[in-house]
């Protein structure tokens, strides 16, 4: 217990690291007199750099860069760099006023992949009596400051993050994870643990306790790792996760896993290990096992890159402090957890005394491991196909339980009648898959019941293009980064787009979307253009000015929102 409450100071100490904000990184000075002109100093910290392209020097309101001589700048990843810079602007340029508002605008990185949003610096320049100029700087602010966004934008979380104390960090991280707690991400993750209690029989409050606790646990750790590992790499680690031969491979687990629940083997240890753990676990079971199946939740089924997760990361990368954003996505997802432990808590009170009725819940739970096989790969297959997998599933398990046998007590009956309730479900989704394919002029139910949607988006590939169509778009435009293996993406395009009032809305914009589904050079340089660690994002733009930036599952409401901004 010590040595816990040591480390535990040893990691607050470090959490206290100042983060470098946009006045810290960027400070500008004025110099110079009314006769020659004015110099433009940059001093820029350490680590950071501004791009040439970005700056953009207005004198009274009236753009003078093209008649500035730049620096000659420093090539970096096929960008045009500084890492110092001075500006000379003539005094002929003020056009014989003695008195005028000089604004320079700018935006910079820093070497870790952190990109800061587009600034603006104002100033009051005047001069005194010998000439020499007195600059007053107004502000330094943000060109998106302004734009009203939703509550899934990142980059706000971000900002809110970096004025904020360690402990209202970490708070303000339990908070958005006792919140995620109440979205459909957490629900995939309560059978997998109820399936772990029930296969090792852990009817006792203190049993089922510590195994919610340890898959928690786990998942808290896998997300702090995956955070810090991901702001140091600079990309997302839940989209590396997220390819196709990944997804795969843990859905061949999820196999394994629910043919282990259905008895045709036992995953076994090597015995020196084994008697280790079981010396140190006692009763309570096989712990890598429930650290196993809580990494793997945390991988897999997790909140797929929302906001407070993406916000995380942007804030581990602006700060510079990994242990401060492991800390905070720790204390996320163990916050995301509480539901879970709460299982753990209940489970001598709601779980009757092992018994035969053991062996069907293991074979319940093998088919949920199965039907998890058939999500975690649902985006690389069409919708039609996982819901057939699933569908022969429910036949199969609707059979097992009793569709068909008598009923004699009143649980069976209850039993019963759910089975032939999935039965019947299962049935009608098999048959219209089948008439769909075997009758192919005939519109299939899913059609019927649901509008198609009819939004016609251009693709782009790279950075250069886009820029160019934001620039000399007349349009509003609607910029959608999506993947072919983000499930939210999927969600989005399905039950978002395809409202009624959404489509109304999005005809008035120029539609434009971004494959991000490989990780290639144009797609890293477009990722970290408009700080993105992982689809879906949404960029609303309007006449070359961001209105909005949404990061992850958005509502219809939420996005009409954003959308009636413009």
């Amino acid at each position: 217990m010590k040595k816990l409450l040591y480390i535990s100071i040893f990691i607050v100490s470090l959490c206290l690291a100042s983060v470098l904000e946009p006045k810290d990184a960027f400070k500008i000075t004025i110099n110079g007199d009314n006769q020659s002109g004015l110099i433009a100093k940059f001093d820029i910290a350490n680590g950071v750099y501004l791009y040439q392209d970005k700056i953009k020097i207005e004198l009274n309101s009236k753009d003078i860069t093209n008649f500035l001589n730049l620096p000659k700048a420093i090539k970096y990843d096929n960008y045009q760099i500084y890492r110092d810079l001075e500006l000379f602007i003539p005094a002929g340029l003020a056009i014989d006023k003695r008195d005028f508002n000089l604004d320079i605008y700018y935006q910079g990185c820093s070497d870790d992949g952190f990109c800061y949003q587009p600034l603006r610096d104002k100033f009051e320049i005047k001069f005194d009596t010998d000439g020499k100029v007195i600059a007053s700087k107004l502000d330094q602010k943000s060109l998106n400051e302004n734009s009203k966004t939703t509550q899934n934008n990142q980059s706000q979380i971000a900002s809110n993050l970096e004025k904020s104390s360690i402990l209202w960090v970490i708070s303000t991280f339990f908070i958005y994870g006792v919140l995620l707690s109440l979205t459909p991400c957490i629900f995939p993750m309560i059978p997998i643990l109820s399936g772990l209690i029930v296969a090792k029989g852990s009817n006792s409050l203190k049993s089922g306790f510590i195994i919610s606790l340890i898959y928690v646990l786990s998942m808290s750790v896998t997300y702090a790792i995956a955070g810090v590992i991901a702001s140091f790499l600079g990309a997302s680690i839940q989209g590396l996760l997220q390819t196709p031969a990944v997804l795969i491979i843990f859905s061949i687990l999820f196999v394994i896993l629910a043919l282990s629940m259905f008895g045709l083997f036992e995953f076994e240890m090597p015995k020196r290990l084994q008697s280790y753990i079981n010396a140190k676990s006692s009763k309570f079971g096989h712990i890598s096992g429930v650290i196993f199946m809580g990494v793997t939740s945390a991988l897999i089924v997790g909140p797929c890159v929302a906001a407070p997760l993406a916000g995380a990361l942007l804030y581990i990368a602006n700060s510079g402090d990994m242990v401060v954003g492991g800390v905070a996505l720790f204390v996320m997802s163990f916050g995301m957890g509480l539901p879970l432990l709460a299982i753990g808590l209940g489970a001598s009170k709601f779980l009757p005394k092992p018994g035969e009725w053991m062996v069907r819940i293991k074979i319940l739970f093998g088919f949920i491991m199965l039907a998890m096989a058939i999500w975690v790969v649902s985006p690389l297959i069409t919708d039609e196909f996982a819901m057939v997998g699933y569908a022969i599933l429910g036949v199969v398990l609707a059979s097992l339980f009793g569709a068909f046998e008598s009923a004699t007590s009143a649980t069976q009956r209850v039993i019963k009648a759910i089975s032939i309730i999935i039965f019947t479900i299962s049935i009608v989704v098999i048959l219209d898959f089948s008439v769909n394919k075997l009758a192919p002029n005939l519109k299939p139910i899913s059609q019927i019941a649901q509008p198609k949607n009819e939004l016609k988006f251009e693709y782009v590939t790279n950075l250069k293009e886009l820029k160019n169509i934001i620039k000399s778009s007349q349009t509003p435009l609607f910029i959608d980064f999506w993947a072919s293996w983000c499930v939210n993406c999927k969600e989005l395009e399905n039950e978002v787009f395809t409202k009624k009032e959404i489509m109304e809305k999005l005809n008035n914009f120029r539609l434009i979307k971004i494959d991000l589904s490989k990780n290639s050079i144009e797609n890293q340089e477009l990722m970290r253009e408009y700080q993105i660690f992982g689809p879906p994002v949404l960029l609303i733009y309007n006449k070359g000015e961001l209105k909005s930036q949404i990061t992850g599952l958005v509502s219809s409401d939420e996005l009409l929102k954003s959308l009636n901004q413009i």
